[in-house]
């Protein structure tokens, strides 16, 4: 005998309620996870419908009071049966449970009066005409996806093109074909920031049926293009990695710009990749998957020279556009020059003349605040958190803030510890760095662009807007600026502290640095004057920035394979780690180490398996939450598979227990 659990309605709000029902033999074949059902509900027995989210041998109730389902409704599969069966597969590849599935995946069912529904996209002028003009390595990409998609042959294509070669065009190219034949697609996009210069280029093209989600809009906005997409009217849905959910009459491309961005992954349990997601959607609605990036992830070029995805390559800028010229600065040497500036010499120079030209500046470091810290040069006592175990940011306006629990506070006149008053900030952030620009170029107008700039609705819009519109003449920021913006007069990308990322805690991290160089070299010349980029750097002999100068993918993807087979990390190595937190130091570490011993016992004199741990994590306490990680690395996805079922089905009493598979950030 077999029962069934069912959800009646398909809402945020209804979710967490289930009812259990026992499967008749005579229709046991025809049900399975997402299922449509029909069942008595209530105790007046009346037929309602609803979904089937899990299936058991074993009843969690009095199997004689357990009423039998009625049937399964002839229409078929519906819409959100699919979407339940990917909760499920997340589920089962991530952990968690099937509850935090269907929350990560079902759409937020909230209705809103009909004035509201209209979601306004800011207008932005773009030099591409409507007409799609493509190259001719451009037109032989897309069609060979429409011969594919003719036979009905869905795969995973990775379109590895350098910046400003035209990626979107084939994305657009994809589409027309997939939209003539009557399907949908969506395009998913790392950051809000790139919503509204996608969402017109696309209008261009598919005009009003085109809608974009993010995290900015209400919950009713959100209904409104779910439903709108349900209906079959729209044609592309874009937006960030949620948008991957949207509830397609008929879905028939997934494309997903900018894959290597760690914006894919999941911070909420299910700790899910977006790449792996959308394939296995892909599967279940028969459609198929556009990668694409300058860089591409490990893991995505390693599948691609395997063979399990089509490996598409464009190795020039449409039209005549050539990649910048990049420079390496040492700034050691700008040291030892008695310049302890945060700008080179050379970038000084070079933003006179682009200022003298008329010429627009883009100028990245990965660090958003005024310093970086702040510390006592008498004791070397620094400023840190009362809940965390992380030294506190400095802000222009005096502020100290931790940007892991809020906790915010003002900076000391003198050192708490010594009392001495010489106390102050170290290190750099986009504050201090628009502040240097000011006072060495006083009439430049500048314009700022992190989170601290960006935390109400339409920031985003109205910088990039500003800045494309030449309202300003050199644009300040974190990550989010060298994204796939497209600034026709921008001429010069300065990088400050480009190695700044090589610091972190975290076998990525080479990695990550020479996505975001080569990212912000692609910012610079996409128009028709020519480029440059400047890298300042510490270490320039360093093969993540050395590779990123040549923008030379292939150099660095060789030399960062081989430092991840060595220490069998991934893709060479499937991993996870399990993340233990609990207001009770004590408790957490006992429990971490009873976790560590099973799986330990579990795969005792296997030499292609390790844990490592358990330990502290990097940032031990966060929150008033202590922190302990346990890491396993496994040659087999299989088996990594098996051991994290361990992990995940492990209970300690007031403990907290997180598992991510294969990680994007070191705990």
């Amino acid at each position: 005998m077999a029962y069934a659990s069912i959800i009646v309605d398909i809402s945020h709000e209804a979710i967490d309620r289930v009812f259990e029902y026992e499967i008749p033999e005579p229709i046991a074949d025809l049900i399975s996870v997402g299922t449509l059902v029909e069942f008595p509900f209530g105790n007046s027995n009346k037929v309602r419908t609803g979904y089937v989210i899990d299936i058991h041998e074993e009843p969690d109730f009095d199997p004689e009071k357990i009423k039998e389902i009625c049937g399964v409704p002839g229409k078929g599969l519906a819409i959100e049966g699919n979407l339940i069966r990917l909760a499920a597969w997340m589920r089962k590849s991530y952990g968690g449970t099937m509850i935090s599935a269907l929350k990560t995946v079902m759409p937020v069912k909230e209705r809103v009066r009909k004035q509201e529904t209209k979601t306004e996209t800011p207008e932005m002028e773009l030099e591409k005409p409507p007409v799609l003009s493509l190259t001719d390595k451009q037109q032989s990409l897309v069609d060979e996806f429409c011969r594919d998609f003719s036979n009905e042959d869905y795969k995973t294509y990775l379109l590895r093109g350098i910046t400003g070669s035209g990626k979107t065009e084939v994305y657009i190219g994809c589409m027309k074909q997939v939209i003539a034949a009557g399907g949908q697609a969506i395009l998913l996009i790392p950051e809000i920031g790139l919503t509204y210069q996608t969402i017109a280029r696309l209008k261009q093209h598919f005009q009003d049926r085109v809608a974009f989600i993010n995290s900015r809009q209400s919950k009713g906005e959100k209904f409104r293009v779910f439903e709108r997409a349900k209906a079959g009217e729209l044609d592309v849905v874009v937006g960030p990695r949620s948008a991957l959910f949207t509830t397609c009459k008929n879905l028939k491309l997934i494309v997903m710009d900018e894959e290597h961005d760690g914006a894919y992954k999941s911070d909420q349990t299910p700790k899910y990749h977006t790449r792996e997601v959308a394939r296995k959607r892909a599967e279940l609605e028969g459609a198929s998957v556009i990668l694409g990036s300058a860089t591409p992830t490990m893991e995505s070029y390693t599948q691609a020279k395997k063979g399990a995805y089509v490996l598409w390559e464009l190795d020039s800028r449409a039209g005549d556009g050539e990649l910048s010229d990049v420079t390496l600065v040492d700034m050691r040497d700008e040291l030892h020059m008695g310049n302890r500036s945060i700008l080179s010499n050379k970038l000084s120079e070079m933003i006179a003349d682009r200022l003298s030209k008329k010429q627009q500046v883009m100028l990245f470091i990965n660090r958003r605040g005024y310093h970086s810290f702040v510390s006592c040069r008498e004791c070397g006592e620094s400023i840190k958190c009362p809940r965390c175990d992380v030294t506190l940011t400095l802000h222009a306006n005096g502020t100290l803030m931790c940007h892991y629990c809020g906790h915010t506070e003002r900076s000391p006149q003198s050192c708490p510890k010594c009392k001495s008053k010489l106390i102050g900030g170290f290190g750099t952030g986009t504050e201090k760095v628009e502040q240097e620009i000011k006072k060495f170029f006083p009439a430049a107008k500048t314009l700022r662009m992190d989170k601290d700039t960006t935390t109400k609705k339409g920031d985003h819009a109205r910088i990039l807007n500003a800045f494309m519109n030449k309202k300003a003449d050199i644009l300040i920021g974190t990550q989010m600026i060298v994204k796939g913006h497209d600034f026709a007069n921008v001429t010069l990308v300065g990088i400050i502290l480009a190695d700044l990322s090589l610091f972190a805690n975290d076998f990525r991290s080479s990695e990550r640095t020479f996505d975001l160089l080569v990212q912000a070299a692609g910012r610079a010349g996409r128009g028709e004057l020519p480029g440059d980029v400047l890298i300042q750097t510490y270490q320039p002999d360093h093969y993540a920035i050395a590779a990123a100068a040549k923008q030379d993918y292939e150099g660095f993807y060789e030399m960062e394979m081989a430092y991840r087979r060595l220490l069998r990390y991934p893709p060479a190595y499937q991993m996870f780690v399990t993340l233990l937190v609990s207001e009770d130091y004590a408790r957490v570490k006992e429990a971490s180490e009873a976790l560590a011993a099973s799986l330990k016992e579990a795969c005792e004199g296997e030499k292609t398996t390790m844990v490592i741990g358990p330990g502290d994590a990097t940032i031990g306490r966060i929150n008033n939450l202590y922190r302990r990680v346990i890491y396993v690395k496994c040659e087999s996805e299989e088996r990594m598979e098996e051991l994290r079922e361990i992990a995940d089905a492990y209970e300690a009493e007031n403990v907290a227990l997180q598992v991510d598979v294969n990680p994007l950030l070191s705990y």
